[in-house]
């Protein structure tokens, strides 16, 4: 794989063109939206019907060869909330060009190669690279050659909130420094996290658990931060250290203990805090030695604790009740649990 770049060329099948950006933007809040939860899939071996089908779905403009084989070209796609898994078998050579996506999206090249370019450069990718497919607000173009990809696209807006970018901030939108991993062991972080991500969440009921999709997103927009360099982390200023106070972090208990229900987020705390989100983080950090999504998941742990001494063991289960307040890893949530309260949660829920 060659040095810094852009694109992927598949992620152009995945979402729909976006309007140019600008290069100064204002930063806007993540704002959770329920979405559409479920799959849809696509299987043909004639390239003019891909071609047509995937151009009328996705507003892409793209050519393809005529495959030398008659494997099948394969789309599925899942989504859950904000999440978005796309997997596409390309058994063909093709070129395509996009406008900017507004979103952040990874790929993971399972097979073939791809070459993609837009205005930061060139990247060229081969079997199980990761990376990047763009600038979220540049557009690009490439070619693909006997690709088969595995795509995650995340908002930007969550992105931006877990790197520290106050919403409403004017400036330039978060860029990649680099398109590929910083190193073959957040590679491999990503790729584990996306099957986890995968396995336990994306199979959810599409009528369940919306804290735990929303848990889930927020983990992938952190391990994209983890695995990518990016210039969102701003340094800190005075103004922040300053607003590090006491009454900072009563403002942001009392939201956070009024909103235990809601897909809330550091943002969502800042904002009614009336700081910024690296004040509100150094607010915790000074006064309660935490963080204030440590702080969250402490007060939806006890709103599990409660749901399990009200529940009806004939009825009611531990996983239920953990999806219930966002806790999606059954082992943590138990020892986590078992760590406030010094029993498992299924004694608790034996118990009621």
């Amino acid at each position: 794989m060659a040095g810094a770049g852009s694109a992927y060329p598949g992620i152009a099948l995945l979402l729909r063109a976006a309007p140019a950006a600008r290069e100064d933007v204002r930063a806007v809040p993540y704002q959770p939206q329920p979405g559409p939860q479920g799959g849809q899939s696509f299987r043909t071996s004639e390239v003019d019907v891909a071609r047509d089908w995937l151009q009328a779905a996705y507003g892409t403009s793209l050519r393809m060869r005529t495959p030398a084989t008659r494997r099948p070209f394969r789309y599925s796609r899942t989504s859950a909330g904000p999440l978005s898994l796309s997997t596409l078998a390309l058994p063909t050579e093709y070129s395509y060009t996009t406008d900017p996506l507004g979103a952040v999206a990874i790929t993971h090249v399972v097979g073939g190669r791809m070459v993609g370019e837009c205005k930061d450069g060139v990247t060229r990718a081969g079997p199980d690279d990761v990376l990047v497919i763009s600038q979220p607000h540049l557009p690009y173009r490439g070619e693909v050659y006997g690709a088969d990809l595995r795509a995650v696209t995340l908002p930007l807006a969550l992105v931006q909130e877990l790197a520290g970018r106050p919403a409403g901030q004017q400036g330039r939108p978060l860029r990649f420094t680099r398109f590929t991993p910083v190193s073959g062991a957040m590679a491999d972080q990503w790729k584990r996290t996306v099957d986890y991500v995968e396995a336990s969440v994306l199979g959810l009921p599409t009528d369940g658990a919306p804290l735990v999709v929303d848990a889930a997103a927020r983990l992938l927009a952190a391990t994209v931060l983890a695995a990518f360099p990016t210039d969102a982390r701003p340094e800190p200023v005075l103004a922040d250290t300053r607003d590090a106070t006491t009454d900072t972090v009563r403002r942001a208990v009392a939201f956070i203990e009024s909103h235990p229900a809601a897909e809330i987020g550091l943002a969502d705390a800042a904002a009614a805090a009336g700081v910024t989100p690296r004040a509100l983080q150094y607010a915790f950090r000074r006064h309660l030695g935490t963080t204030p999504m440590a702080y969250l998941r402490r007060v939806r742990l006890a709103q599990a604790h409660a749901d399990l001494l009200a529940a009806d063991p004939g009825r009611d289960t531990v996983t239920a009740i953990a999806h219930r307040w966002g806790f999606h890893h059954q082992g943590r949530f138990a020892a986590a649990y078992r760590a406030a309260y010094g029993v498992p949660p299924r004694a608790a829920l034996a118990r009621s």
